[in-house]
């Protein structure tokens, strides 16, 4: 059984975001420097952690993303697609945390796995 590990959240406006997650949950609020300018910010929950997505052209309001755990990521893209999944992002490695990839299932909603980085990786 695959456990979700994460969940990303469309977001416009983060500061409005945070603070109404914040003060409907009590959900603390936790920033990581991305590099560019770009604060990745993450809520902590008692549970699944909880993070703001920037809308863009592809990810918009409503498309809530959920994360699988993976201990193979590129196995299981490659199985999500044979099984007729659509592949939107392949492997994509955030150094020092994991890898992730983002598969569309049949009906077109967006999910994705993660695979946390190895122990001792920077």
């Amino acid at each position: 059984m695959r456990p979700v590990v994460h969940i990303e959240i469309p977001s416009s406006d983060n500061d409005a975001v945070k603070d109404f997650y914040s003060a409907l949950c009590g959900w603390e609020i936790q920033e990581i420097p991305m590099g560019g300018g770009f604060n990745y910010v993450i809520f902590g929950t008692s549970g699944v952690p909880v993070a703001l997505a920037p809308v863009s052209e592809d990810i918009k309001p409503g498309d809530v993303i959920l994360y699988f755990e993976s201990d193979d990521l590129d196995a299981d893209i490659a199985r999500a697609s044979e099984l007729g999944g659509e592949v939107v992002l392949p492997r994509q490695d955030i150094p020092g945390f994991g890898s992730l990839g983002i598969f569309k299932d049949p009906t077109g909603n967006r999910v994705a796995f993660w695979q946390n980085a190895d122990p001792g990786q920077g």
